[in-house]
């Protein structure tokens, strides 16, 4: 199973990876917000949601997601949610 470090990394690193695909370099942190002032789109939530599930393992969001996602960190915890409940 990764790591809860895994997770962020792998986390940050995509996000990273799509936000420089649109040309914004600031770096994102798990306390970066993940509104629109992020500058990314649903479109390329969606490509971090494939991306993930590629290196995790995993789509959290397959089975729906009870809570509110304010910040990169919101979104680990969904993860590593997943994970533990897949590796019981």
């Amino acid at each position: 199973m990764p790591t809860a470090s895994d997770v962020t990394g792998a986390i940050l690193a995509s996000i990273r990876e799509s936000l420089e695909m649109k040309g914004i370099t600031e770096p994102p942190t798990a306390q970066t917000p993940v509104d629109a002032r992020l500058g990314l789109d649903s479109l390329d939530w969606a490509a971090i949601v494939v991306r993930l599930e590629g290196v995790l393992g995993i789509d959290p969001f397959e089975e729906g997601v009870d809570r509110e996602l304010k910040t990169i960190q919101d979104i680990v915890g969904v993860y590593e949610d997943a994970l533990r409940r897949r590796d019981g």
